[in-house]
């Protein structure tokens, strides 16, 4: 048992193989908690491709209930025990699993939970998550949330939830013509082509095939244009298929996972988010930053819309020529993403808050 001298230890819970909302957050987040050292857990036996962005932490691995439930509990066991933790912080989407919090509560570890969704796509999940929130809302010592929806699926008393933004160094995000340039020459992207982009796991839930189809509509009206898509996810090959059967494999651009997508968001004109639920999505933060134009799903919390450059449209089939008559090129770049400096999503200063309010909730 140690403990780092001067800081205060946290265990967070959960880093999945995917670069996430929740991974970006700590990726995003963990080089500016001066007073707070971070530990993680891993919930894939693989190496994760960010971990190198997580410095100097001790990131353990715990199989998933489904896959070894019995090894599950040895191992959470065992971590919370193998350090002085201050704290867990659980970050999750739904509370479909909360053993590692039972475990730390009898462990005499205080829990901290984290909303990073408003909800999730499948009916198990749901089920379990509305039963248990009602029986481990007693056990969070403090409860953050990324947004008030967040907020309102994650806890029986969302009131009592701080709302902590997804903020990002804003200068790092800020337009720039080179990054731009490198990006479509990659791709073979004329200047003159018109570039709608997105940048998202390939699941469910991202809506991609709303995001082909209004790019289908409008790349009739404008041949000069193409789609990128950043990310991956379990959907993949059925995109694949989907853009194929549109006969738009030379206007779509799959990136799969990349991790300067900083520089893809210079390369865009517009971004697109469709998505049929969020909780705060990064990514739309990020689009923001780099002086983007950005159209979204209805459903999107307003809280994100910052510099007033986000157009809130329905998801509905006939609502296609909508988001098409919006597709506008973005201009002045980086005197629009400068409006985030400052603001709850600038981490300079949130960060300093985040931390604030942990060292609260552990003393």
């Amino acid at each position: 048992m140690h403990k780092e001298k001067d800081k205060k230890n946290i265990l967070v819970y959960a880093l999945t193989e995917r670069r996430g909302g929740i991974e970006s957050f700590f990726i995003n987040y963990s080089k500016y908690l001066i007073n707070i050292h971070l530990d993680y857990i891993k919930l894939s036996s693989n190496i994760l491709s960010y971990e190198d962005k997580l410095d100097d932490s001790n990131i353990y691995y715990v199989p998933r209930r489904r896959e070894n439930s019995k090894l599950r509990k040895e191992k959470i066991k065992e971590i919370l025990l193998s350090k002085e933790y201050d704290a867990l912080w659980f970050n999750s989407n739904d509370l479909a699993s909360i053993d590692i919090i039972k475990e730390a509560k009898k462990a005499g570890i205080k829990c901290i939970g984290h909303a990073h969704n408003s909800r999730t796509d499948r009916l198990d999940r749901s089920i379990r998550h509305n039963i248990n929130k009602r029986l481990v809302n007693k056990d969070f010592d403090g409860k953050f949330a990324c947004s008030i929806s967040a907020a309102n699926w994650f806890y029986t008393e969302p009131k009592e939830a701080n709302i902590i933004y997804n903020a990002i160094n804003v200068d790092k995000y800020l337009y720039d013509e080179a990054k731009r340039k490198k990006i479509r020459d990659k791709y073979n992207i004329p200047d003159d082509f018109m570039v709608l982009g997105d940048i998202g796991r390939l699941e469910k839930q991202k809506n991609i095939t709303y995001l082909i189809d209004v790019f289908e509509r409008y790349h009739q009206a404008n041949p000069k244009s193409c789609l990128i898509i950043v990310g991956t996810g379990s959907k993949k090959d059925s995109l694949h298929d989907y853009v194929k059967d549109k006969s738009l494999q030379s206007s779509v651009v799959f990136t799969g996972e990349v991790d300067n997508t900083r520089d893809y968001l210079s390369a865009f004109d517009i971004f697109l988010m469709p998505s049929l639920y969020e909780g705060l999505p990064v990514t739309l933060v990020e689009a923001q930053a780099a002086g983007l134009k950005c159209i979204v799903a209805d459903n999107i919390t307003q809280e994100v819309n910052v510099t007033k450059n986000i157009k809130y449209l329905p998801i509905k089939k006939e609502s296609i020529n909508l988001w098409v008559e919006n597709i506008l090129k973005s201009n002045n770049r980086v005197t629009e993403g400068k409006k985030l400096k400052d603001s709850v999503f600038d981490i300079t200063k949130s960060a300093d808050y985040l931390e604030k309010e942990i060292l609260k909730i552990i003393d």
